[in-house]
């Protein structure tokens, strides 16, 4: 492939290392959190549905990077953006302690920084990384990387908890505060990863991802399921909040179960990848949130925990399984290519998908406000039925790979060599401890 490293071993322990404090900024910014800061802080259902659409119409940014990203050093557009990225966090923090209007304002100015830095980061590190994991395992890698992360996060979500349990609003400066910190850290990281010089067979044109119909096909796949889970997911903490009437902590108890669903289903995402392919990646993830929708508005009827329960563990498979199915296949499409105007185009259209999603369900719910919770219920049924749409449509993606119901057959097989596998390093800790103490006597 013609990729020059001096010392890629090191490379991709500073990888997985920039992807643990990176993974805990993330984590403390998610949509849950975000949404549940915005209504504290007096914000109606359309501006929460405005600004949580945010993050998805600043992808623009990625539009206009990917011409230049490769052509110059894509190492230090990654670490400027993310030093800026990372440093807008500690606005947020600062400007948390105000209230009222002002408040609201401020959280948007640098909430929008965050974003653009963030996007520019994003197309320029794909491209970068693509080609310093590129081969077989990269969606073994990839998914390796978010669940490092993730745990590393759990603490902090668990302290979160106990932060809201005590100090309620108070607490948002605190978790904004801790978010900068680990997204330093991560700059810091990211700067010890060697730059990827490879030589392409291609030129960087916008046009040319617009040229493949299978890549156009896959991206509009994506773009629909992440416009009916936007359409949802966004109000998913207000609907508890406001609804079910649970206070926040216990709003982000739930959160902290479907982020340690997701560091597993991290791992069974990279081997269907991997193994059986993208297409059924995301046909299980369809599914899952599918059915989520459903305990989400069967909570409402029969006031549930358990229903909620099961319904942020599948949230835990849903939101991190598509990335790294959209990855893995871009990288498949553009082996010795040059990747970042794919990767730009569709995590722009998947983002505007989303941003539309997240702003007609904030129109959805401001015009039946005088249905009270009923507003919601009618809102998680449109996305029930939207996502039922999907999957007539995935037959016309063309995928090298196994069929979904091979992957479907299989899962119960990859789950129990899983078990097998932990059981046997727990069995090897305890005879390399027993042989230990034994040769010491």
């Amino acid at each position: 492939m013609g990729i020059e490293l001096y010392d890629p071993e090191k490379s991709l322990k500073n990888f997985f290392r920039e992807g643990i404090f990176s993974q805990i900024t993330i984590s403390l910014l998610t949509a849950t959190l975000v949404s549940s800061y915005l209504a504290v802080a007096g914000a109606d259902a359309f501006v929460i549905g405005v600004l949580l659409a945010i993050p998805y119409m600043t992808t623009l940014t990625q539009i206009i990077s990917a011409k230049f990203v490769e052509k110059r050093s894509r190492r230090r557009i990654a670490i400027f953006a993310s030093f800026i990225a990372k440093n807008s966090v500690l606005g947020m923090a600062v400007f948390s302690f105000l209230d009222g209007p002002y408040e609201i304002l401020a959280f948007a100015v640098f909430y929008l920084i965050f974003n653009i830095c963030e996007d520019l980061l994003t197309v320029s590190w794909s491209s970068w990384i693509r080609d310093l994991v590129f081969g077989g395992q990269m969606g073994e890698r990839l998914s390796k990387r978010l669940a490092y992360g993730k745990i590393a996060a759990v603490p902090i979500l668990v302290f979160q908890i106990w932060l809201f349990e005590r100090f309620d609003k108070s607490a948002f400066p605190i978790l904004f505060f801790c978010a900068f910190l680990a997204g330093i850290i991560s700059v810091y990281f990211l700067r010890n990863i060697e730059d990827v010089k490879i030589r392409r067979i291609s030129e960087p044109k916008l046009i040319t991802p617009l040229k493949n119909v299978n890549f156009l096909k896959w991206t509009i796949l994506n773009s629909f399921f992440c416009f009916t889970l936007s359409t949802s997911r966004s109000f998913f903490a207000v609907y508890i909040l406001q609804v079910l009437g649970y206070p926040i902590w216990f709003i982000l108890l739930f959160a902290l179960l479907a982020h340690i669903s997701s560091i597993y289903s991290l791992r069974l995402a990279g081997n269907i990848s991997d193994h059986f392919g993208n297409k059924p990646l995301l046909s299980i993830s369809i599914a899952s949130f599918a059915l989520s929708v459903v305990l989400f508005i069967l909570a409402d009827f029969h006031i549930s925990t358990a229903l909620l329960i099961i319904a942020y563990i599948l949230h835990g498979f849903y939101t991190s399984a598509p990335a790294i199915a959209f990855m893995n296949a871009v990288a498949d499409m553009t082996h010795r290519k040059h990747s970042a105007p794919f990767y730009a185009i569709g995590n722009w259209m998947q983002d505007l998908f989303s941003a539309l999603g997240s702003i007609f369900g904030g129109l959805i719910l401001a015009n039946l406000a005088f249905l009270g919770g009923n507003a919601f219920i009618i809102l998680f049924l449109f996305s029930f039925l939207f996502s039922l749409l999907l999957f007539p449509l995935l037959r016309f993606y063309d995928e090298f790979g196994q069929p979904t119901r091979i992957a479907l057959l299989n899962l119960p097989r990859l789950f129990f060599e899983d078990l097998e596998r932990l059981y046997r390093e727990i069995r090897h800790i305890f005879i390399s401890k027993f042989r230990r103490e034994n040769s010491e006597l």
